[in-house]
């Protein structure tokens, strides 16, 4: 990994390239993105399976969130803890706090996601840390450095286990590899268009998981991550971004 490919500093959250954001923009690509509107994408090809028990296991009547932290950049630290610290608190504090259990695994390698999957089954998988700006996740190796996860790799994840993931976001990257790959099995992914503040990525996700604790509906738990960004006056308020599947209902809840 080439030292371009590195996030520059514990502020910022590296996303995805120029050239990759122009395929975004344009459509480019063997999958179009279909229409736009503002920062929410219709996926247009590939429609959701019919999931008639979408909440299997021994908690069905609890949304399982799946919190998949790493931080293995030395130098470029990020606020993890405080992130999944906001989100309980948020949740905490939610109308429906008893029907959402937060998971959170910490320092992840690449075969803890298959792990963690099988073992939890959750209904939302939510990833923190680094990304790179060609459309790898950034994890840790076993001798405690990065390893980078291709677009395909965690496409060939989320293939392989087709359970309850419905939401799939990415606080780290997002590029138009990454959101046609996993698209093709996940129903909402939430990811950045460009590089976000550190504390940015904080106020989104838990003003995101607020909004679902109160029975809001996935778009619309979106729009008030981003309206919190506004609220706070972060400039980078219109770099999230959601994709939704064909023939999804975006103002469907988790709770149906």
């Amino acid at each position: 990994m080439s030292d371009a490919d590195l996030p520059q500093g514990p502020a910022q959250r590296d996303l995805v390239s120029e050239s990759v954001q122009n395929i975004i923009a344009t459509g480019q690509g063997s999958t179009a993105f279909g229409a736009m509107h503002g920062n929410i994408i219709h996926h247009p090809q590939i429609a959701s399976p019919l999931k008639t028990n979408r909440r299997t296991g021994a908690d069905d009547h609890r949304i399982r969130i799946l919190m998949l932290a790493a931080n293995p950049q030395p130098g470029a630290r990020l606020a993890i803890d405080e992130e999944a610290r906001e989100i309980t608190e948020k949740l905490r504090l939610s109308q429906d706090r008893d029907d959402f259990d937060l998971i959170t695994r910490w320092a992840v390698r690449p075969a803890d996601l298959l792990q963690s999957l099988n073992e939890h089954r959750p209904h939302i998988v939510h990833f923190s840390g680094h990304g790179t700006t060609t459309g790898e996740i950034m994890l840790a190796a076993a001798d405690r450095g990065p390893q980078q996860v291709s677009p395909e790799a965690l496409a060939a994840v989320f293939r392989a286990t087709p359970d309850n993931t419905r939401v799939v976001l990415l606080n780290a990257c997002y590029s138009a590899v990454q959101a046609q790959a996993i698209g093709t099995y996940i129903d909402f992914i939430i990811g950045m268009q460009a590089p976000i503040n550190d504390r940015s990525a904080t106020i989104f996700a838990a003003a995101f998981y607020s909004a679902l604790g109160f029975g809001r509906s996935l778009r619309q738990a979106f729009e008030q991550g981003v309206a919190a960004l506004m609220l706070h006056g972060m400039p980078d308020h219109d770099v999230p971004q959601l994709l939704i599947r064909h023939g999804v209902d975006p103002d469907e809840t988790l709770m149906a």
